[in-house]
């Protein structure tokens, strides 16, 4: 870690939480499984760190493989686990340390600045390969720093799937964890204190002196209370001497130091802070799934999220880039030295971080750069598409008043029903620019629609901005085609609407909306 990365002196702890009675070690779990704890603020004094806001790459690191006994490698019906697979199966174990080390040493040639082990501890079963693994590569760590070489530092992604499937009952069953509780306010800590007690602290990947901790979705928990978060801040300040720095999926309740999406490795995800990026996605391996498919094209799907990402304004980018993933073979998300790729994503990163670091911005050239306008009409794109038929974007082709367009349908995800469209990015990116938007719709149907969009706001609309509401458009049933035309101030268009960057939702009456043309023009 360089120097200008270090030293942010005497940490301040908060003593007290808004709303929060002090809580001192519940006594479901009397003791962690690992000797760094309890801490005091003094231990984590000139330690390195990050600074919020610098340029960060990070990684999920998968640790759960073993050759030994096959487990994650190979299907309780003898069949290959993985999708994609590591380059050396024959040192594959989250007990030897030799095989963490590999994985270290590559992840310095990445230029990754630092790893989060995926954790699915639960606390008291302390023999699983969660804990198990933890030790070795701590050992690796250790070792690569006494030869002069840099490690990434290691935060923690906790697992939260661990708060449905977790096997915790006395009887074997799993316990469904409650956020809303106190015991499962004390669960859900635990975990957390658990990982970090097994963790030197001088290895811990921090901001601004907090160590890292990454939360996954919260959709496994039973319930969920706000206060959770600030339970967990005092609870690891009175345990560590420091609070941890939160990066929240978006679906959890309470605040956190920044947001972030899984699924990046899909598509790029954008947050005001975080972006997910990875080189596509196969989960042909994992028995019964729904088969999807992200092709990874040769290294094109990773260029071109990178790409887009260094196409944003370094002032509105998000600082932090978690690569999703370094090695979940099951799910081909890997960027890690593989059989089937070498190490070509492994040389991707290095590259694509280091021009991150510097701030390099790469704006999208196209044929939509120069237009003032751009238009779409049903089977016929011209710089705008509509977004392909699927979740709450469930449409139709049909012909109406002798007119062809598209007509809204109900859905299984959602009561609303939406038409999303896409704006060529070479025509707009990260744009921070107005347009006016016409729309050509059929005069029946709802009693009125809504544009939404992404804007550069991150206080006018849900998800930080990207669905912010534009004026109100009526009809009046008449069954006649009209014309509307909406402003649209602060357009941002990174494709943050549902990897869409503006949507048309109906609103009353049959919610069905008929389109036949849309044209974005540029505001002087």
């Amino acid at each position: 870690m360089s120097d200008a990365r270090k030293a942010i002196g005497v940490l301040v702890l908060v003593a007290a939480l808004s709303g929060v009675a002090p809580v001192r070690g519940q006594a479901e779990f009397a003791a962690p499984p690992g000797p760094y704890f309890p801490l005091t603020a003094s231990r984590h004094q000139n330690l390195p760190t990050f600074a919020f806001g610098e340029p960060v790459v990070g990684t999920t690191y998968f640790y759960w493989y073993d050759v030994d006994t096959g487990a994650h490698i190979i299907d309780h019906d003898g069949t290959d686990a993985l999708t994609t697979h590591p380059a050396d199966m024959a040192n594959l174990s989250f007990k030897r340390a030799a095989w963490h080390r590999r994985q270290l040493l590559d992840m310095i040639d990445a230029g990754l600045d630092f790893c989060m082990p995926v954790y699915w501890g639960v606390p008291g079963q302390y023999d699983g390969w969660s804990f198990r693994g933890l030790s070795p590569l701590v050992e690796a760590h250790d070792a690569l720093l006494k030869e002069g070489k840099e490690p990434p530092p290691i935060g923690l992604f906790y697992d939260t799937s661990i708060l449905q499937f977790n096997w915790a009952n006395a009887d074997g069953s799993s316990r469904h964890i409650d956020l809303s509780t106190a015991s499962g306010k004390d669960w859900f800590y635990t975990a957390m204190r658990d990982f970090f007690s097994m963790i030197p602290p001088s290895k811990w990947a921090r901001i601004d002196g907090r160590p890292i901790v990454f939360l996954y979705a919260a959709e496994f928990a039973k319930g969920q209370d706000p206060a959770q978060m600030a339970y967990v801040r005092q609870r690891f300040a009175a345990d560590f001497g420091v609070e941890p720095f939160i990066v929240k999926h978006r679906d959890w309740q309470g605040p956190a130091d920044a947001i972030y999406q899984w699924g990046g490795a899909i598509a790029l995800q954008i947050d005001e802070h975080v972006a997910a990026l990875g080189p596509g996605y196969d989960h042909s391996a994992v028995p019964g799934r729904t088969p999807l498919i992200v092709e990874r094209r040769n290294g094109a799907a990773y260029t071109e999220s990178w790409q887009k990402l260094l196409a944003c304004s370094p002032s509105r980018r998000p600082w932090m880039v978690h690569v999703e993933t370094w090695n979940e073979w099951h799910e081909g998300t890997d960027v890690a030295d593989s059989r089937e790729y070498g190490r070509t994503y492994i040389d991707l990163t290095h590259k694509y971080a280091a021009l991150f670091r510097q701030g390099v911005q790469t704006p999208i050239r196209g044929e939509y750069t120069s237009a003032a306008q751009v238009q779409w009409r049903p089977g016929r794109d011209q710089g705008i598409s509509l977004r392909p038929c699927g979740g709450d974007g469930e449409w139709k082709e049909a012909t109406m008043a002798g007119q062809t367009c598209v007509m809204t349908q109900a859905n299984t995800l959602s009561p609303a029903q939406y038409l999303y469209f896409c704006v060529d990015d070479s025509f707009a990116y990260d744009a921070d620019a107005a347009f006016s938007l016409t729309i050509r719709y059929c005069d029946s149907g709802c009693d009125a629609f809504q544009v939404e969009y992404d804007n550069t706001d991150p206080a006018q609309g849900p998800v930080q901005g990207a669905f912010r509401n534009a004026e109100v458009v009526r009809l009046t049933g008449t069954g006649e085609w009209r014309t509307a035309t909406v402003e649209l101030p602060q357009c941002r268009f990174v494709n943050r609407c549902n990897q869409a960057d503006l949507r048309l939702a109906p609103l009353g009456g049959s919610l069905t909306l008929a389109v036949s043309e849309l044209v974005l023009r540029r505001q002087p």
